[in-house]
């Protein structure tokens, strides 16, 4: 009772080259995707400013006393744009949309807030 030897077929050089090759452009394609999503070195120190910025522009439009319109602020690391609408059928309320897009990216950060509209 002897064992029966097998033999595989085994591939040849192009197919494993190809096989290779395949492999390095799904591994180089899901790579740059990756980089796409992170953050690179610069934004984040443009994400904590336009947060800053942000924040500012909150506590400026955000008092009821801005007529309703749109208004936009430039800086540095890109831009705020800051939109005021009546609220719904309500008279003395006011939706305020800021929305900050940064210089060279694809990065917007967008705060919606409901205010009291002031008839001082």
């Amino acid at each position: 009772m002897g064992l029966l030897k097998r033999q595989l077929p085994g591939s040849t050089i192009i197919e494993a080259i190809v096989a290779s090759l395949i492999f390095m452009m799904v591994f180089a394609i899901s790579l740059s995707t990756v980089t796409g999503f992170t953050l690179r070195e610069h934004e984040g120190y443009a994400l904590l400013e336009a947060e800053r910025q942000l924040t500012a522009c909150i506590d400026r439009y955000c008092g009821g006393i801005w007529p309703e319109r749109t208004y936009g602020e430039e800086y540095e690391w890109g831009k705020i744009t800051i939109k005021i609408t009546p609220y719904e059928s309500f008279e003395n309320m006011q939706a305020v949309t800021l929305t900050a897009w940064l210089a060279g990216s694809r990065k917007t950060i967008e705060y919606r807030q409901l205010t009291v509209k002031r008839n001082d």
